[in-house]
């Protein structure tokens, strides 16, 4: 079981007539969300506020008939209901275009963190990041899918960070990125839009979380991305892990009992 405290917050930023971000956030399921609409006339806000809706509403009802689903492949089972999620998402934004002529071609991008037992889930469309902070250290857990990131890099451009190579709606199928890995005390997990990452360095998003509580840091960030500009809206969750309970049977938690076993031996020897 993993432990947390987290908050979130999204703003319009300082150009922009409205939001088409769209945040969630769920303790009691370990749930977290960020979708970037895009699309003309607020198309962009009804994509993202779908995504968030159905994928959310399709982690409720499957997780209340299959309880935990058993791994299938490489991928437990709550990853692989979180990408049934994602895919179910992409099939009702995708229909809703369909239905609605000022709709059409809309989308979103989505970065989710979803945690299991002992373990967190990072899966995205799009170039919304997820960052894991663990000791100090920064590293992306989500796939850009941008123009710029599917290029080498002689062929690269500035410009091509803006182009999104795969998008949650606009076509009737979408392939989502995806990783699962063990848990740790003191994580944290921050998940933004790009009118974050692209203003607020990855070093400055790892110093203020790890120096702020959650809430503080995500104010603390978007005010950032405000300062420098605010062109686009601007969308942090901040998640730190305040303790993992293990499984008995779990591979990690044999592991640090070992270690326990191991220190307190070595202790009792030394007296």
């Amino acid at each position: 079981m993993v432990i947390v405290e987290s908050a979130g917050f999204s703003d319009v930023g300082k150009k922009r007539s409205s939001n088409e971000d769209c945040i969630f956030i769920d303790d009691e399921e370990g749930l977290y969300l960020v979708a970037d609409g895009m699309g003309g006339h607020q198309a962009g806000e009804v994509a993202s506020a779908l995504v968030v809706r159905s994928i959310r509403d399709f982690l409720e009802s499957s997780q209340s008939v299959e309880g935990d689903a058993l791994p299938r492949g490489h991928l437990s089972g709550k990853a692989h209901r979180l990408l049934e999620g994602i895919e179910w998402s992409n099939r009702v934004v995708y229909q809703t275009a369909s239905e609605h002529d000022h709709y059409r071609g809309m989308g979103s991008t989505v970065a989710a963190v979803y945690f299991s037992e002992d373990t967190l889930i990072a899966a995205n469309v799009g170039d919304s990041p997820i960052y894991l902070v663990r000791n100090g250290v920064i590293s992306l857990l989500s796939v850009p899918h941008t123009l710029q990131a599917d290029l080498p890099p002689e062929a690269q451009a500035a410009f091509m960070g803006n182009i999104l190579t795969r998008a949650v709606g606009p076509k009737n199928e979408v392939e989502p990125d995806i990783c699962e890995l063990s848990c740790f005390k003191g994580d944290q997990l921050v998940i933004c839009s790009d009118g974050l990452s692209t203003k607020v360095t990855p070093q400055e998003i790892s110093a203020i979380a790890a120096a702020q509580p959650p809430a503080d840091a995500c104010r603390t960030l978007v005010q950032l991305a405000n300062d420098r500009g605010g062109e686009d809206n601007i969308s942090a969750v901040v998640v730190r892990v305040t303790g993992v309970r293990r499984p008995h049977g779990s591979v990690i938690g044999k592991w640090l009992n070992w270690i326990k076993r191991r220190i307190t031996s070595i202790g009792i020897r030394s007296n």
